[in-house]
């Protein structure tokens, strides 16, 4: 993906409606298990370690290609990789169609379906990003950050008819419906070259004269690699949280709270409603100049806070106060997390080789998430250790934010 040597001009509102909408898919398919899990389970009778692979196996997957494949579209362009992953996508569907019966089966066909998540969501912020003009960077990133409660909003909506008469088909099905619609807009994109970086980049022949001046970007310096490793770092502990709650919750309100199983997917949306809004107010706090470090340690310590409020949930007033809190901080922490790698090196060097190190610590909180909350359950049989687990990492984020908040006054002072 080519990269002017500054930041655009003026917003290019195609190319970051277009990213948005790539990560909207990509979260769409992440998070289309956690809602019929329940349905799910009674079905077919899945391990709980094998169901939470469900989730934590788009980790590998992302893990696996993120860093590789955002190097190569910022060489070649986009094209040919955004294909090749909205035919992975449809392949992974099926898959899961015909064999669901088969954990091991579900396993693969989650892990297809994951590479081709993985590519949209290396494109959907570099993309956004790179087409927003700097007046609109703030709002541009902050809507980058409803990618996953957009996604979790569609699947709890289409999979809410389907779970109250026990069937989670539907929820694939409008998968594979929007992944080819995605792959249309994409073509479509191509022809008129709408977004820069979309289409293929064709190289000249040995010795051929160069036709225009490709402007060029400083490379990431090892100060900056590093300091994107660190806020990985933070994206995994973060991501382990989030993904640890919104995968269990449904199980959990079923289990423990015996609603039904419609009725836990209409509670699950209270929290990614207010997500959701508060992404978006992130991003108008960023914009009046709060430092980005400030907003992500606020955000945490909040979040620590609607972890310890669970296990006192037990009544409406305060079980509804923790989803609300907890939706709260988790609007506002990927606003700020996402805001990382334009913080450090700048928002026209924020491509999808610096994403794609940001990325990686996603996924590794991705792999991670769903199965520590798998795993201290099974170890005491009692969701409320799982809880209490996840406010010791959140304090442990924390404290990351704070050392990352250092590094960031080094790399703007040169020392």
């Amino acid at each position: 993906m080519s990269n002017p040597a500054t930041q655009t001009s003026q917003t290019n509102w195609t190319g970051v409606s277009y990213g948005i909408v790539l990560g909207f898919v990509a979260a769409y398919f992440q998070f289309k298990v956690p809602p019929v899990l329940p349905v799910m389970f009674d079905i077919y009778g899945y391990n709980t370690i094998v169901a939470a692979g469900f989730m934590s196996i788009f980790a590998i997957a992302g893990m696996l290609i993120s860093v590789r494949v955002g190097r190569a579209i910022r060489r070649d362009g986009a094209q040919r990789y955004l294909m090749a992953a909205f035919g992975l996508m449809l392949v992974g569907t099926a898959l899961g169609l015909a064999f669901p019966e088969s954990g091991s089966v579900m396993l693969t066909s989650r892990l297809i379906e994951g590479f081709g998540a993985a590519v949209l969501a290396v494109c959907m912020p570099a993309f956004a990003n790179m087409s927003a003009g700097p007046g609109h960077l703030p709002i541009v990133i902050a809507a980058q950050a409803t990618w996953i409660p957009v996604g979790q909003l569609v699947a709890n909506i289409v999979a809410q008819p389907s779970v109250a008469i026990d069937i989670w088909q539907p929820v694939w099905w409008f998968g594979g419906l929007a992944t080819v619609a995605v792959a249309l807009w994409t073509w479509w994109i191509v022809k008129r070259g709408t977004v820069p970086g979309v289409a293929h980049i064709r190289t000249a022949p040995p010795g051929a004269p160069e036709t225009s001046a490709k402007p060029e970007v400083a490379p990431l310096t090892s100060k900056e690699i590093r300091a994107l490793w660190v806020a990985a770092s933070l994206f995994f502990l973060w991501q382990a949280q989030f993904m640890g709650y919104f995968t269990w919750l449904p199980v959990y309100l079923v289990d423990v709270r015996a609603f039904s199983a419609d009725g836990a997917v209409l509670i699950n949306q209270i929290p990614v409603i207010v997500l959701l809004v508060f992404s978006l107010i992130g991003g108008m706090i960023l914009k009046t100049g709060v430092g980005v470090i400030k907003l992500l340690t606020f955000a945490l310590a909040l979040q620590a806070v609607g972890w310890a409020m669970i296990p006192f949930a037990g009544t409406p007033v305060i079980g509804l106060a923790s989803l609300v809190v907890w939706g709260v901080a988790a609007g506002l922490t990927p606003t700020s997390l996402w805001a990382l790698p334009s913080t450090l090196v700048g928002g026209h060097r924020a491509g999808t080789d610096a994403f794609a190190v940001v990325l990686t610590g996603r996924y590794l909180g991705i792999l991670a998430g769903p199965l520590i909350a798998a795993g201290m359950f099974e170890l005491t049989g009692n969701w409320i250790t799982v809880a209490y687990t996840f406010v010791a990492i959140a304090g442990a984020t924390i404290v990351g934010t704070l050392y990352l908040g250092v590094r960031i006054r080094d790399l703007k002072t040169g020392s």
